[in-house]
């Protein structure tokens, strides 16, 4: 029974030593999980769940960096980068993928 019990706790330790699966960006765009928010950010669509708060805050930061930084090169608020990559990032998305209109409502392409 003593080997039992140690051969459980091996593997219940190994399962919490390796990283949860995370869901990808585009797997979750693609999902309908998340969107393209008219903010320049992606959020959360409908139902949230921690492995896509985790997304979103990971991909939000990224792009809060380099809009800064692109901000600071060109000496223009970090507000109108956000608005322009929002344009560009809804023209890109494909079909079935939701952005955020202009009045916060999703809108499915």
């Amino acid at each position: 029974m003593k080997m039992l019990t140690k051969q459980l706790l091996l593997i219940i330790g190994l399962v919490i030593a390796f990283p949860a699966l995370a869901i990808s960006l585009d797997e979750a765009r693609s999902q309908g999980l998340v969107g393209e928010a008219n903010s320049g950010y992606i959020a959360v669509v409908d139902q949230s769940s921690p492995e896509l708060e985790r997304l979103v805050t990971e991909v939000n930061s990224k792009r809060k960096r380099e809009y800064a930084a692109i901000a600071k090169r060109n000496g223009i608020d970090i507000a109108q980068v956000a608005a322009r990559a929002a344009e560009k990032l809804e023209a890109r998305l494909r079909p079935g993928e939701f952005y955020q209109d202009n009045l916060g409502r999703w809108v499915q392409k």
